[in-house]
C-alpha cells in the first residue's frame, strides 16, 4: 500500500488529495532517472574502453560521479518523495557528466576544461545532497596499521554494529561505532584485520543493512566486480574489506564507498 505522498512546492509541503496518482507520476520521474544514470554507467564504460588514452584518474572521478548519482536516485526511492527542481538538477547532473565524457573521449579538452568541468559536477552533488540531508564524508589514511570505517546513517539511529563470520552473524556482538554527532558513526579496528573481512552493518543491534536489491539492481556492479560484495543477488550480499585497501567512508544500506589506499 503507498504511502501518503507529500510534494515539495518551493519551501511548503503540501498535502496531495490524489497521492496515488502523484505517487505514479514521481515513480515514474525517479525511474527515468535510474534508467538514465544506468544508461551513463554503459556509457563511461564504452568511453573507457574505447579511449585507451583517458587518464585513469578522470576515468575513476567519472566513475565516483555516476556512483554518486546512483546513491542519490535510491535516495529518492527511499525518501518517496522529490521536488521537481530535485528532478530537474539530478537529470542535469547526469547531463553534464555524460558531456564531460563525450568531451574526454574526443581528446579535445585541456585539463582546465576538465577539472572545471570535474569542479562544477562535484558542487552540483554537493548542493544535491545538502539538500537531501545525504551526508558525505571524506576519508584520509593516516598509516597507523588500524583500520576506520566511517558510516553515514538514516537520520535517529542510535547505534551501530559490524556483523560477520567473525562474529557468528549476530547483529549485537560485534563492535560498537563511536557516533560522531554528524549522522556518521566510526567503527576503529586497531590492528586492522590481517586477512579479508566479510561484514554488513547492524543498525541498533537489531537489523541488519540489505543489499541484496541494491546489488540485482545493478548498483553494485563496480563493487561486486571488484570482489568488495560477495553475492548472488537473491539471498545475500555482504560487503567485503580486502586487507591494504586502507580506511573506508560507506553508506549504510547503500552500495557507495570512498577508499582510501595506503
Amino acid at each position: 500500500m503507498k504511502n501518503i505522498l507529500f510534494i515539495i512546492i518551493s519551501t511548503t509541503l503540501l498535502s496531495c488529495t490524489d497521492y496515488d496518482s502523484q505517487f505514479d507520476q514521481l515513480d515514474g520521474k525517479i525511474k527515468e532517472l535510474a534508467a538514465s544514470n544506468a544508461s551513463l554507467e554503459a556509457e563511461l564504460a564504452a568511453m573507457a574502453a574505447l579511449n585507451a588514452s583517458v587518464s585513469a584518474q578522470t576515468a575513476a572521478k567519472l566513475a565516483e560521479f555516476q556512483g554518486a548519482v546512483t546513491g542519490i536516485v535510491a535516495a529518492l526511492q527511499n525518501l518517496g518523495q522529490a521536488s521537481a527542481a530535485t528532478i530537474a538538477q539530478v537529470s542535469a547532473v547526469i547531463q553534464a557528466i555524460a558531456d564531460l565524457s563525450q568531451l574526454v573521449a574526443s581528446n579535445s579538452a585541456s585539463i582546465a576544461d576538465i577539472a572545471d568541468q570535474i569542479s562544477s559536477i562535484q558542487a552540483m552533488l554537493d548542493a544535491i545532497n545538502e539538500s537531501l540531508g545525504i551526508n558525505t564524508v571524506e576519508v584520509t589514511d593516516n598509516g597507523d596499521e588500524a583500520l576506520d570505517l566511517i558510516v553515514s546513517v538514516p537520520a535517529g539511529t542510535t547505534s551501530l554494529r559490524l556483523s560477520g563470520p567473525w562474529w557468528g552473524w549476530d547483529p549485537s556482538g560485534g563492535p560498537v561505532a563511536t557516533d560522531n554527532g554528524d549522522g556518521t558513526f566510526t567503527f576503529r579496528l586497531d590492528p586492522a584485520p590481517a586477512e579479508n573481512m566479510e561484514y554488513l552493518y547492524s543498525l541498533d543491534g537489531v537489523s541488519y543493512e540489505n543489499l541484496i536489491d541494491n546489488a540485482a539492481n545493478a548498483e553494485c556492479t563496480d563493487r561486486v566486480d571488484g570482489g568488495l560484495i560477495n553475492t548472488d543477488y537473491a539471498n545475500y550480499a555482504n560487503r567485503i574489506w580486502v586487507v591494504g585497501s586502507g580506511d573506508q567512508a560507506e553508506t549504510y544500506d547503500s552500495c557507495s564507498i570512498d577508499t582510501i589506499t595506503n
